[in-house]
């Protein structure tokens, strides 16, 4: 035991100090727009008992400046890694931040209590402590497991080397980057190929023509990701492990670009859409999920060449991403204001359609109007009809037989779908819909608007003046 422990220490030691330093080069070099404050490098251990996790991390080459720590939401016992010496002087009493000071290299200890038994398929994740505005350039995981278990524990790092013991399972892991999970199964699946960007596990052997075929990907990974060759029984969603299930080098070609933007942008799990829209515009083609080659597509059909190259351009420039920023970016190269990307992942598998706002405000009657949107889609202009309506002293409802508005002296009915209105019991025919239906809300077209409700609209610079005709 002590022989397989020093052997592997030993090369820890001897490959870590040259990474570390080219590492450190590298990401320090690097900050981008949006990106972490400063980097550090962390080591873990992680020893598995029956009911917890006992994890020491240690932090190295941290900044002068206070910190606060991100404790595991679970993680109970909290306190300095006393092992360690003199790492824990920065440590404040309250445990919640690493003081100012000159010590580079910080150790704290913490459990993570098990509520359920450890299960094959088990996904750690949010396990494990984090500096506020900080992020890791690269890490070390050793995991001890008391119980030998056996099985395999992969995080996305390349695993360096493993062993069997009397006493205890032990595993070596390190590479560039965080770690977000740890995952466990009992089925050991050995290495067929690996490289400076992932490492391919798999029951079977690789043939020499997909071999070669993932030695010709270029992949601009970030960090490293592990791939298990066999079904995703689990549905395990995790930003640098990979399930894949066939030797389509098409299929390892998407799961890693989109696993990659994952990475790249700090994107979790939850922003998959997202990630796929981006991975479109990186590998210039659609790939994903229906709805994100539909809008990959429908983004494109709008872009000139100009306004595509300017997307592109700030979407590269960027290290964090989300929906918000993705708005505020493409609202930036179109010149409009867009919730896009945010209404597309709210509404889950609805396709919500491209629309711009108009940035000014809307004055009904002189009175300014807080909560009125107007829109610009498929080159119409669109006010929200509800709030338009009350303002103007109409009621607004929604029935199965259409939508009924109405005040004093004039009553109006639109059927759903079907080409013409009723004003005052009165049939006319219409050659387009006035009122369309977006999202849960309804708007009215421009020209309807005026033609029907009696109203004159003026638009200047930085507002848009809508009065009720004199005749009215």
């Amino acid at each position: 035991m002590k022989f397989v422990i020093s052997f592997l220490s030993m090369l820890l030691i001897v490959t870590n100090s040259v990474l570390l330093l080219f590492q450190y080069h590298v990401y320090s070099s690097t900050l981008e727009e949006d990106g972490a404050s400063f980097y550090y490098e962390q080591e873990i251990e992680l020893k598995l008992k029956s009911n917890k996790i006992i994890v020491k991390q240690h932090f190295n080459n941290l900044p002068k400046e206070p910190m606060t720590i991100l404790w595991p939401i679970s993680s109970e016992n909290r306190s300095c890694d006393l092992s360690m010496g003199e790492s824990c002087q920065r440590l404040s009493e309250d445990l919640t931040v690493f003081k100012e000071g000159e010590a580079s290299q910080q150790s704290i200890s913490y459990e993570l209590p098990f509520t359920e038994t450890f299960q094959d398929g088990n996904l750690l994740s949010g396990f494990l402590a984090k500096i506020e505005n900080g992020e890791s350039s690269y890490s070390t995981l050793h995991v001890t497991d008391e119980l030998k278990r056996g099985g395999m524990w992969v995080s996305g790092l390349p695993i360096i080397g493993s062993a069997s013991l009397n006493l205890i399972d032990y595993s070596l892991s390190y590479g560039p980057g965080d770690i977000s999970e740890l995952y466990w199964q009992k089925d050991v699946l050995p290495v067929k190929y690996e490289d400076d960007y992932f490492t391919i596990y798999s029951q079977k052997d690789l043939s020499k023509e997909f071999i070669t075929q993932l030695q010709e990907l270029h992949i601009p990974n970030k960090e490293h990701v592990s791939v298990l060759m066999e079904n995703n029984k689990k549905d395990i969603n995790a930003s640098r492990i990979a399930f894949i299930d066939s030797e389509d080098i098409a299929t390892v070609h998407r799961e890693l670009i989109v696993k990659n933007v994952l990475l790249k942008y700090g994107m979790d799990s939850s922003n998959l859409l997202l990630a796929e829209v981006i991975s479109s515009y990186l590998v210039n083609h659609p790939i994903g999920s229906e709805k994100a080659v539909w809008m990959y597509e429908t983004l494109n059909n709008y872009f000139t060449s100009e306004q595509l190259a300017d997307w592109n351009s700030k979407v590269n420039r960027n290290r964090k991403l989300d929906a918000e920023k993705l708005d505020k970016l493409l609202s930036n190269t179109i010149g409009l204001k867009t919730y896009y990307f945010t209404l597309n992942l709210q509404a889950g598998k609805e396709y919500f359609p491209l629309l711009f706002e108009d940035s000014r405000t809307v004055y009904i009657n002189e009175l300014q109007q807080e909560d009125m949107k107007v829109l610009f889609k498929d080159g119409k202009v669109l006010f929200g009809a509800e709030p338009l309506l009350e303002v103007l002293g109409y009621t607004f409802k929604e029935t199965e037989k259409g939508l009924y508005v109405q005040n004093d002296t004039r009553a109006f009915r639109f059927p759903i779908h079907e080409p013409f209105y009723v004003l005052n019991k009165k049939r006319f025919d219409a050659m387009s819909e006035p009122f369309e239906k977006i999202g849960s809300d309804y708007y009215i077209e421009e020209a309807w608007m005026i033609r029907l409700f009696l109203v004159d609209i003026e638009k200047q610079d930085k507002r848009i003046n809508i009065t009720q005709s004199a005749l009215f």
